[in-house]
């Protein structure tokens, strides 16, 4: 055996053998994530794909230290700590990575890419952890507030980054709508990752029971791997284009009426933009009678999906 092969046999039957890893009813990490993958969960289904587990593991190695770290250094007043904390209420489970008793803090700790982070926490995230918050309060208790930590797998401690709001019942509310949603159907919904770059490396039940988003096949099937490269980074490239744009709208909400200068020199500053001036079609058709249009020339368009 091939020392690589030795060590990810060896990890993965030590993460298989973990009780999270057993679990078999939803968790509050899946909420907001592909309806599809949930629901077969949900039905059964079999599983009929290796997945990639390196990601996940180191990501629970980290939450491990992380653990035994605060556990020494905590040891004077540990009972306002709690790790690794299982809560459940309406047959929806979690295991809450931090709670702070008397500050009602929520602290759920998140490896990521550095890539990631600059779109960090995302909706789902969000969720999660609010849904965490939401499980303590159905069984007694009184949270506060919730922080996320993303923790950059390739990155140091410079690029360690915080979220932290409010708890919130209606976005825990939300997200449990979402998996009841989910829970109600009777067929299949459609799958919400794609198979080029999610499904085929991290879900388990791509294949028979689910080829992805995006699964329809062209006239031509393109077999040339460096073409088949660039197709598979558009498309993850396109997504993060989408999540980066979302989050500087929300950026720029949150700026709104903001004017000043930071302590780097950064300058914020709102001044009115005239409109773009066209032409008022309904005029000049009222002079002229029509409008006198011209074809530009053809473009093509690329769809790659």
């Amino acid at each position: 055996m091939q020392i690589d092969e030795m060590l990810m046999k060896a990890l993965t039957t030590y993460d298989n053998n973990r009780e999270r890893s057993q679990q078999k009813q939803i968790g509050v990490s899946q909420i907001g994530g592909c309806r599809k993958q949930v629901w077969l969960q949900i039905q059964n289904a079999p599983k009929t794909n290796e997945t990639l587990k390196l990601p996940a593991l180191m990501g629970t190695a980290i939450h491990k230290m992380i653990e035994e770290a605060l556990v020494k250094d905590n040891a004077a007043n540990w009972g306002d700590y709690w790790l690794e904390e299982e809560v459940e209420y309406d047959g929806l489970k979690g295991h809450i990575d931090l709670y702070i008793p008397s500050v009602g803090a929520v602290i759920d700790w998140k490896t990521t890419k550095m890539k990631n982070l600059s779109y960090f926490p995302s909706k789902q995230q969000r969720t999660q952890v609010q849904l965490y918050a939401y499980l303590l309060s159905k069984n007694g208790h009184e949270p506060k507030t919730v922080t996320l930590v993303g923790i950059p797998r390739d990155g140091d401690e410079r690029n360690i980054k915080m979220h932290t709001e409010e708890y919130n019942e209606a976005i825990a509310l939300e997200g449990l709508g979402w998996l009841r949603e989910v829970q109600a159907m009777e067929t299949a919904p459609e799958p919400e990752r794609y198979a080029a770059q999610f499904c085929k490396f991290y879900c388990s039940y791509y294949g028979e029971n689910c080829g992805g988003k995006g699964k329809e096949k062209a006239e031509i099937t393109i077999t040339d791997n460096e073409t088949v490269g660039a197709i598979e980074k558009y498309l993850v490239i396109s997504e993060d284009i989408k999540e980066l744009e979302a989050e500087r709208d929300g950026i720029k909400a949150y700026l709104e009426g903001i004017n000043g200068v930071t302590p780097n020199g950064n300058k914020v500053q709102w001044s009115e933009v005239a409109g773009r001036s066209s032409v008022d079609e309904e005029a000049v058709k009222a002079v002229m009678g029509e409008v006198p249009k011209k074809q530009g020339e053809p473009t093509m368009r690329l769809t790659i999906k």
